[in-house]
């Protein structure tokens, strides 16, 4: 069962945030919950990415559990979904399937273009990367530049250390095959998708979204590579975010 943890007032308006793979939801956000005092703060912890949950069985599963915390809690009306990386794509998946009311999405480098044959060998090559990195070993300089950007370290100090592969693959075979519903074209809020000017795979995303939702904002953050806008600037991201709430 997934966790929910819950900060400030339940009378605020709402922002349900989805954390990255591999990570945690405090060590994505919580740096920046002291710059929204004035909003009511969920961290959606997925299950295989927190001591409180259990392994993780389906991604789609998690989305579920998110729906229905939306409909048990908030009366089936969010504010704000706002998801990183893994947390996006799933963001993407739940306003297109459209059970629940969400007025304004933010999605941080959603992933969102399939894979193919590349999947399984993506697959393996995380996993043995995640491996290296919970033994304390180095992943070569190039590998981490060409996927997360160059000098990003965000990803490794992020980490959450008891991740399982089970876990991992059970998130890789969920985004790297993914295909955003049809039913999207019918969301009617606002959706503000980030995403580093050294980030590849986030852009094709955008461009691919975009033909879905054309009044989309697409912003790219100039030097920024996978989490580095979140991790390394968390104060101004947060400020930025709140802009969007607010406009």
């Amino acid at each position: 069962m997934m966790n929910f943890l819950c900060f400030g007032d339940k009378n605020n308006q709402s922002i349900l945030f989805i954390h990255g793979m591999a990570s945690t939801a405090m060590l994505c956000y919580e740096p920046i919950l002291k710059m929204l005092p004035d909003y009511h703060v969920i961290l959606a912890e997925v299950d295989g990415h927190s001591e409180r949950t259990g392994e993780l069985v389906s991604v789609e599963n998690d989305c579920d559990e998110i729906e229905h915390y939306i409909l048990d809690n908030l009366s089936g009306h969010l504010y704000c979904l706002s998801g990183f990386s893994m947390g996006a794509t799933m963001a993407v998946e739940i306003i297109g399937r459209g059970n629940v009311n969400v007025a304004k999405t933010h999605l941080d480098a959603a992933f969102l273009t399939k894979m193919g044959l590349l999947s399984r060998p993506y697959e393996y090559i995380f996993c043995k990367a995640i491996k290296r990195i919970q033994n304390g070993k180095a992943i070569p300089k190039f590998m981490m530049d060409a996927v997360m950007g160059r000098d990003n370290r965000s990803i490794i100090e992020m980490l959450y250390q008891n991740i399982t592969p089970n876990t991992i693959k059970c998130v890789c075979e969920f985004v790297y095959q993914y295909s955003i519903p049809e039913n999207i074209k019918n969301y009617k809020g606002t959706v503000l998708f980030w995403r580093g000017s050294n980030e590849q795979y986030p852009r094709k995303s955008a461009a691919l979204l975009k033909k879905y939702l054309p009044a989309m904002m697409d912003v790219e953050i100039e030097h920024m590579g996978h989490g580095q806008y979140l991790h390394e600037h968390s104060d101004e991201y947060a400020s930025k975010l709140i802009e969007y709430l607010q406009s």
